[in-house]
């Protein structure tokens, strides 16, 4: 009944009825056998009452935050073995005394402990001219393709962009790092068998602390290469 009016059922709607329901929080106080006595579909139960659903839909909430509470905590144990590699790495290049110690030093590092498919470390030929696996034009194709205004890429790359860089290696996601203040020295290039791995969600601090390393150590390791 409203303003003195009786009210069709019929006329409810289910928007109706969950007004109602959220603005008489008391309701079902005032009607417990109703409480009692109502029923849902459930999968397996074939049904339960509201007081059991609610019971599951907690157990359900539980159980999402111990699986993410378990998730973060892998993140966690995963970053912190990253970064006891990088912490290891640093003072091992700075002990460096050519450019293909520093390139197998680096290889060795992220392909067997981080478990890398393929890492290329390329010299940019217009800076210094020394042997690359990538000429002027194909690096500045590159940047201007996969990274304009930035520094790094991560993401997928097309095949001739993945054999040019990568040969034969299998590589479904990389991490295409500018090297110099300008990204004039070149890049170094990270692959991995895992097309999620190198996503755009992914923390670069530790790639922009590894080319800010290299970036110091070129200049010097380049030119001992030189005639």
């Amino acid at each position: 009944m409203t303003d003195g009016t009786l009210v069709d059922d019929t006329e409810l709607d289910e928007a109706q009825v969950a007004d109602y329901l959220r603005d008489t929080p008391d309701f079902f106080v005032r009607h417990g056998a109703l409480l009692e006595r109502l029923r849902l579909p459930h999968e397996q139960k074939g049904s339960i009452s509201l007081v059991e659903a609610r019971l599951e839909r907690q157990r359900q909430r539980i159980q999402a935050l111990e699986e993410e509470i378990t998730g973060l905590m892998t993140v966690a144990g995963e970053n912190e073995r990253i970064f006891r590699v990088y912490v290891d790495l640093f003072p091992r290049l700075f002990a460096c005394s050519s450019l293909s110690q520093l390139e197998r030093l680096l290889a060795r590092t992220f392909q067997q402990q981080l478990r890398l498919s393929a890492i290329m470390l390329v010299i940019d030929p217009r800076w210094r001219p020394v042997s690359s696996t990538l000429s002027g034009e194909q690096l500045e194709r590159l940047y201007r393709e996969r990274m304009v205004s930035r520094d790094i890429y991560l993401g997928r790359l097309g095949k001739d962009e993945k054999q040019r860089l990568f040969g034969d290696a299998m590589v479904s996601s990389c991490a295409l790092v500018r090297l110099g203040a300008r990204g004039e020295q070149g890049l170094l290039a990270f692959g991995s068998v895992d097309a999620g791995h190198y996503g755009a969600e992914k923390d670069t601090l530790f790639l922009s602390q590894l080319a800010d390393v290299v970036s110091l150590l070129l200049p010097r390791l380049v030119a001992d290469e030189q005639p």
